[in-house]
């Protein structure tokens, strides 16, 4: 009866978000157009138990799509198959479980899988469903900000462990990075709990 229950429930989250890969998916990186005045950093407030990645770029690796820039180039996960931009927030976990990524801008709207786009240019183009859905990376999601300059203010990261997806999931570790103007602002670690929601963490940017 469970097993029946979990499947009813993936298959409704179906429903509500894109099953695979979502149409404005790139296969790489779009480029920036020139602006006058590039998007700072402010600040970066994560959540207390949120364990910081350190960086070092002394040695770059070959990039591979786990939410890190692993070859130092600023762009996250770059060749993985959805795009940067503006701001690029990137989530990516180890187990099967379907995680949610969420992203609240200064004006109050918020993507995910149910509002993967807004008019201002920013827009959800990879949403990871874990073993709930066969797909190309399923552990991860990705949002980001193309076609005008995003909004200066706060920016609030939210994660979302929406189910174990029947074969796999418990606590599970998630990686989340997050690139302004193509530099790594920052990269976090935080352990979720099935049906746990946090935000992970905030960023201000002018």
């Amino acid at each position: 009866m469970a097993c029946v229950l979990l499947l009813l429930g993936c298959a409704r989250r179906g429903v509500e978000g894109p099953l695979t890969e979502t149409p404005d998916e790139v296969a790489e990186p779009e480029p920036l157009p020139v602006i006058i005045e590039p998007l700072k950093v402010v600040s970066v407030v994560p959540i207390a138990t949120a364990r910081e990645i350190p960086r070092d770029c002394r040695n770059p690796t070959e990039e591979r799509c786990n939410a890190l820039d692993d070859d130092c180039d600023g762009v996250i996960d770059d060749g993985c198959g959805y795009g940067t931009g503006f701001i690029q927030v990137t989530a990516s976990w180890d187990t099967g479980a379907d995680i949610d990524l969420y992203v609240t801008g200064p004006l109050g709207d918020t993507l995910s899988f149910q509002r993967p786009s807004t008019p201002a240019g920013a827009r959800v183009d990879h949403s990871g469903r874990g073993d709930c859905t066969a797909m190309p990376n399923p552990q991860i999601e990705n949002i980001r900000w193309v076609g005008q300059r995003p909004t200066g203010g706060i920016y609030e990261v939210e994660l979302h462990y929406w189910g174990e997806c029947i074969t796999s999931g418990g606590p599970t570790n998630v990686t989340v990075s997050v690139a302004i103007a193509r530099k790594i602002a920052a990269q976090y670690i935080h352990s979720l709990l099935p049906g746990e929601r946090v935000r992970i963490l905030r960023f201000v940017v002018q």
